[in-house]
C-alpha cells in the first residue's frame, strides 16, 4: 500500500487542507502543536473503519466544536495494483463514493454502504492489520517496541529470505494438523467442540449414576436411622417421666424453706436500719472533734500572723522612706545631666560655626572656579555651533574631489588633445564648447596652446580657414561625468561653508579641539558640583552665620544636698561638677578665627566626655533608685500578703466557732457520745437475731432448694424437647421410606448404570482421536519453535545492520518469540530492553520498524511507515545518524513523519517537507 494524499474538510481544527505524500521517499509533514498533524492519521484510519451512518462518539470527537458541518476525508492510494480515490463524509450531509481503477486500466465506482464495504475488503485484503499498527507509530508510542509476529507479509519476507519454512513443514499438513487439533482442543488446550461436549455428557451420567447410588444407599440408612430414632425415643421418655416425679418433690420442698428465708429477709432488713443509725452517731461525734480541733488550730495560727503582719509593715515603711531618697538622688543627677548636655550643645554650636566658615571660604573658592569652568564651556560651544564641519562631511568633500579627479582623469584619457600653434602673421582665433582648461580667444605669433576637446573646437582664420574638431559620443559621457563630479563637490562645499577641503579638515581639527576643551571643562564642573551648587550652599552657610550666633554661658550649677544612704554617689557628683567649671574658659566670644577650630573641638570633646560620665553616673543612679522601688515592692507586697493571711485566718477561726457553737444547740457533746454507744449496742443484738435465723435456714438448705428446682425444670424442658425432636425425624424417615418404595430407586439405579457404560464407550473413542490429535500438534509446534529460530534471523540481521549504521560495530539484539527485541549488546555490555535509557529504546523501536520495513517493502502486503512525533529523546549525534537511517529507508519504501521539531529531521537525506499553516 502506497499513500498519495490526505484532504481534510471540517475536521477537527482543519477547515480545508490536502496533503501530498511521495510514494517512495521521506515527507517530513512540519507543523505546530495543534495544526492537525495527528489528524491525517486519525482520518485515514476513521475512513477505512467507520461507515458513514456511524454514530460512533470517535466521530462526534472530530466534528469542529460549535459547527454544524459535517467532517469529510478523501484518500488517494495504491493498494494491491488498483489505484483507489476514497471520498466519505459523517454527521451532515453523509456520502460514501469510491473510484476504483484496476490494473488493466478498468474502471469501477460504488457509493454509500457499498462503497464502504468494497474499500474494507480491499484494505483487509491487501493490508494486514498487525504490520499496519506495528508501523504506525502514533503520538506518545515511539517507545513502544513492536511485537510483529503475527504479522504475515513478515512471516512470508523471513521465510524467504531464510529459505525456512514458517511452520517447520508443508503449509497443508499444519493447516490440517491444526484444523484436526482445534476440532477437540482450544488454542489454550482445553477441551472444545464434541469431545468438550461428550465430556459433560459423561460427567452428567456419572453425576446421574452416582446420584441414583446415593439415593439407595439413603434408603438403607433411613431404615437404620429409623431404628435408632424408635429405640432413642422410647428412652427419652421413660427418663422424662422419671424426672418430672423429682421436681414435684423439689416444690414441696421450696414451700417449707420460704418462711424461713422470708423471717431472715425480715431481720436482715432491721439489721441495715440498725447499721445506719450508727453510722450517722458516729459521724456525728467525728465532726464534732474536727470542729474542736479547727477552732484550736485557727486560734493558734490567727496569733502567729498577726504577729508577721506587724513585722512585714514596719519593714514596708522603712523601705518606702529608702525610696523616697534615692528618687531625690535620682532626680539631682537629672539635673546635673541637662546642664551637661546644655554645654555639650553649645560646644557644638560653636564648633559648627567655625566649620561653616571654614566651609564657606572653601565654597567661594569653588564657586570662582566654577565660574571660569563655566566660561570656557560657553565659549566652547559656540566654536562647535559655527562650525558645520563634521567627519562625515569631510569624508563626503574628500569622496567628491577624488570622483572630481577620477573623472577629469577618465575625461583626459578618453577625448582628443588638440594642439594649435600660430606661424604667421594672420590671427588665429579659438572658440567652442566642451573645451577643458583656459582656452585663449585668439593666438599671439608664435604662440601655442593645447585643448582637451570634449564638445567642439572651432580654430580659424578670418578670411582665410575654419577648422572645426568634435569629440565622438564617449566624450559627451566623459564630459557630464565631470561637471556631475564638480558640481556635487560645489555643493557641498557651499553646504559645509568652506572653499575647498582643506578648509574642512582645518575646521574639523578647530572642532576637534573644541570638543575636547568642552569634555575637560564638563568634567570640571561635574567634580565641583558633585556635592551641589556652590552657591546655594554658599547662600545657606552664609544665612546660617548671619542668624546662628553662640549663647553665652550664664547659666548656674546647683547645689546638690546630700540625700540620706547615696553620701558617696554625690561625693561623686560634687567632685565631677567642680572639675568642669572652666570648662568654656578658653573660648571667647562668638567672632572665632578659622585657626580656633581646634580649641573649638577640644572643648567640644572635653564637654562630651563630661556628659559621659554624668550619663554613667545617671545609670548608677537609675539603677539604686529602681532596686530600691523594686525592695519596696516586695517589702509592701509582702505585707500585704501577711495582713490578708490574718484576716482569712480571723475569718476561718470565726466560721469554726461559729459551726461549732451551731453544733452544740443542736446536741451538746455529752450527748452526741450516748447516742452513739446505744447504736452499737442495738446492732449487737440484731446481729445476734440473724446469726440464729441463718443457721435455721442452713440446716434446712433454703438457700439450695430454689436453684435445684430451677435447674430441675430447665432439665424436663430440655428432655420434653429431645422426645418432640426424636418423634418428629421419626414421622419424616418413614415419610421418606415410604415414598421411596413408590419412587422405584432401585430401576432407576440400573437405567443409570446402563446409559453411563454407553456413554463411555463413545467418549473413550473421542479421547483416543483427541490425545493423538494433541501429540501430532504438540510434535509439529516443537518443530516450528526450532525453526522460528531460523526464520528470525533475517529480521535479527537487518535489525544488526541498521543498528551498527548508528551505534557502531558491537551492536547485536536478540529476539524474544514474538520477534520483538528483548535484548541489547552495546561494547560488551548485554542489557535487556527495559534497562536502556529513554533514548535508546525509542531509537531501536525506530530501527525495529525500519529493518520490517526493509523486509516487506517489495512484498504485496508492503505499508508505509508512519512516525508522529518521534526522536524526541535523542541528542545530536544520534539524530545525525537517525537521520540517515530514515533517508535509506525512504529509498526503498514510503515512510511519513509528521513533526512539530523539524530541526530534528534536519539529517535526512532526500527528504520532503511539507509546512501545514494554522
Amino acid at each position: 500500500m502506497r499513500l498519495h494524499s490526505l484532504a481534510l474538510r471540517d475536521f477537527r481544527g482543519v477547515k480545508d487542507r490536502i496533503v501530498r505524500f511521495r510514494a517512495l521517499g521521506t515527507t517530513v509533514v512540519v507543523g505546530d502543536n495543534e495544526v492537525g498533524k495527528s489528524s491525517l492519521v486519525e482520518a485515514f484510519g476513521l475512513i477505512f473503519d467507520l461507515p458513514d451512518d456511524s454514530k460512533s462518539t470517535r466521530i462526534r470527537d472530530i466534528q469542529p466544536v460549535g459547527q454544524d458541518v459535517g467532517p469529510e476525508v478523501t484518500a488517494e492510494l495504491s493498494l494491491g495494483g488498483r489505484e483507489l480515490t476514497y471520498t466519505k463524509r459523517w454527521l451532515k450531509n453523509r456520502s460514501t463514493e469510491l473510484t476504483v481503477v484496476e490494473p488493466d486500466g478498468r474502471r469501477q465506482s460504488w457509493t454509500g454502504r457499498e462503497a464502504h464495504n468494497e474499500a474494507e475488503r480491499l484494505f483487509h485484503e491487501n493490508v494486514d492489520p498487525v504490520l499496519w499498527q506495528t508501523l504506525m507509530v502514533s503520538q506518545g508510542q515511539s517507545l513502544v517496541l513492536p511485537t510483529p509476529a503475527d504479522a504475515e507479509p513478515l512471516i512470508t519476507a523471513v521465510t524467504a529470505e531464510s529459505g525456512t519454512p514458517v511452520d517447520g513443514a508443508s503449509m497443508p499438513l499444519v493447516t490440517a494438523v491444526e484444523h484436526e487439533y482445534l476440532r477437540y482442543w482450544t488454542p489454550r488446550g482445553k477441551p472444545t467442540g464434541d469431545f468438550a461436549r461428550s465430556a459433560k455428557t459423561v460427567a452428567a451420567a456419572e453425576l446421574a449414576f452416582k446420584q441414583a447410588l446415593q439415593a439407595m444407599d439413603e434408603v438403607q440408612s433411613d431404615i437404620r436411622r429409623a431404628e435408632r430414632l424408635t429405640l432413642d425415643l422410647s428412652d427419652v421418655s421413660t427418663r422424662l417421666t422419671d424426672h418430672l416425679t423429682g421436681v414435684e418433690a423439689l416444690r414441696e420442698r421450696k414451700q417449707a424453706t420460704d418462711e424461713i428465708l422470708l423471717r431472715r429477709d425480715s431481720v436482715k432488713s432491721r439489721a441495715e436500719t440498725a447499721r445506719a443509725r450508727l453510722e450517722n452517731h458516729t459521724r456525728t461525734r467525728l465532726d464534732r472533734e474536727r470542729l474542736l480541733d479547727e477552732v484550736e488550730r485557727f486560734t493558734k495560727f490567727e496569733a502567729e500572723l498577726a504577729a508577721r503582719r506587724a513585722d512585714a509593715e514596719l519593714v514596708a515603711r522603712t523601705a518606702a522612706e529608702t525610696v523616697q531618697a534615692a528618687e531625690a538622688a535620682l532626680a539631682e543627677v537629672v539635673e546635673l545631666k541637662d546642664l551637661r548636655r546644655t554645654d555639650v550643645q553649645t560646644a557644638e554650636r560653636r564648633v559648627s560655626d567655625l566649620m561653616d566658615r571654614a566651609e564657606l571660604d572653601r565654597l567661594v573658592g569653588q564657586q570662582t572656579e566654577l565660574v571660569d569652568v563655566r566660561a570656557r564651556i560657553a565659549a566652547a560651544g559656540t566654536i562647535l555651533d559655527r562650525i558645520k564641519v563634521d567627519d562625515a562631511v569631510v569624508a563626503a568633500l574628500e569622496d567628491a574631489r577624488a570622483a572630481v579627479v577620477e573623472a577629469r582623469a577618465a575625461l583626459a584619457a578618453g577625448v582628443p588633445e588638440v594642439s594649435v600653434r600660430r606661424l604667421g602673421a594672420e590671427p588665429v582665433e579659438l572658440s567652442g564648447t566642451g573645451l577643458e582648461g583656459t582656452v585663449p580667444p585668439e593666438l599671439g605669433f608664435d604662440e601655442s596652446t593645447e585643448v582637451l576637446v570634449s564638445g567642439e573646437l572651432v580654430v580659424g582664420v578670418p578670411g582665410q580657414v575654419e577648422v572645426t574638431v568634435r569629440a565622438g559620443g564617449e566624450a559627451a559621457t566623459l564630459r557630464s561625468r565631470v561637471d556631475d563630479a564638480v558640481r556635487r563637490e560645489t555643493d557641498l562645499l557651499k553646504k559645509a561653508g568652506v572653499k575647498d577641503v582643506a578648509a574642512a579638515r582645518d575646521l574639523l581639527r578647530k572642532a576637534d579641539t573644541a570638543t575636547a576643551e568642552l569634555n575637560e571643562a564638563r568634567r570640571t564642573e561635574k567634580s565641583l558640583t558633585a556635592g551641589g551648587d556652590p552657591g546655594e550652599r554658599i547662600a545657606v552657610l552664609t544665612a546660617r552665620l548671619q542668624v546662628g550666633e553662640l549663647a553665652e554661658d550664664s547659666g548656674k550649677q546647683p547645689a546638690v544636698e546630700a540625700v540620706p544612704g547615696q553620701m558617696s554617689l554625690f561625693a561623686e557628683f560634687t567632685e565631677f561638677d567642680s572639675s568642669h567649671d572652666t570648662l568654656f574658659d578658653d573660648i571667647d566670644e562668638p567672632g572665632l578665627e578659622p585657626g580656633d577650630l581646634a580649641s573649638a573641638q577640644r572643648v567640644l570633646e572635653e564637654a562630651r566626655s563630661g556628659l559621659a560620665d554624668v550619663e554613667r553616673l545617671l545609670t548608677d543612679a537609675e539603677f539604686a533608685a529602681a532596686q530600691a522601688r523594686k525592695a519596696a515592692d516586695e517589702d509592701r507586697s509582702e505585707a500585704q500578703n501577711a495582713r490578708a493571711r490574718s484576716e482569712l485566718a480571723g475569718e476561718r477561726l470565726a466560721a469554726a466557732v461559729e459551726s461549732l457553737e451551731s453544733a452544740r444547740s443542736v446536741l451538746d457533746d455529752e450527748a452526741v457520745a450516748v447516742a452513739e454507744s446505744e447504736a452499737t449496742a442495738e446492732v449487737e443484738a440484731v446481729l445476734e437475731e440473724l446469726t440464729a435465723v441463718q443457721e435455721q435456714a442452713d440446716e434446712a438448705g433454703a438457700d439450695q432448694v430454689a436453684g435445684e428446682l430451677t435447674h430441675a425444670l430447665a432439665v424436663a424442658t430440655r428432655l420434653q424437647g429431645e422426645r418432640d425432636t426424636l418423634r418428629d425425624a421419626l414421622r419424616t424417615t418413614e415419610g421418606r421410606l415410604e415414598q421411596s418404595g413408590r419412587d422405584g430407586l432401585a430401576t432407576r439405579r440400573d437405567v443409570a448404570e446402563l446409559e453411563l457404560a454407553a456413554v463411555r464407550t463413545e467418549h473413550d473413542s473421542l479421547l483416543r482421536r483427541a490425545e493423538a490429535a494433541r501429540r501430532v500438534h504438540e510434535t509439529l509446534s516443537r518443530h516450528r519453535a526450532e525453526a522460528q529460530t531460523k526464520y528470525s534471523e533475517p529480521l535479527q540481521s537487518r535489525i544488526e545492520a541498521l543498528g551498527r549504521s548508528v551505534y557502531g560495530p558491537s551492536f547485536r539484539v536478540w529476539l524474544d518469540d514474538d520477534l520483538a527485541v528483548a535484548e541489547r549488546e552495546l561494547d560488551g555490555v548485554r542489557l535487556p530492553v527495559e534497562a536502556l535509557s529513554t533514548g535508546a529504546q525509542e531509537q531501536l523501536a525506530i530501527i525495529t520498524r525500519l529493518a520490517i520495513s526493509h523486509l516487506v517493502s517489495t512484498g504485496e502486503g508492503s505499508v508505509p511507515v508512519i512516525f508522529d512525533d518521534a526522536l524526541g529523546w535523542s541528542d545530536k549525534a544520534r539524530l545525525r545518524d537517525m537521520g540517515a537511517l530514515l533517508g535509506r529507508a525512504g529509498d526503498h519504501g514510503q515512510v511519513i513523519i509528521l513533526t512539530c521539531m523539524p530541526d530534528r529531521y534536519e539529517y535526512v537525506p532526500k527528504a520532503t517537507f511539507i509546512k501545514l499553516d494554522g
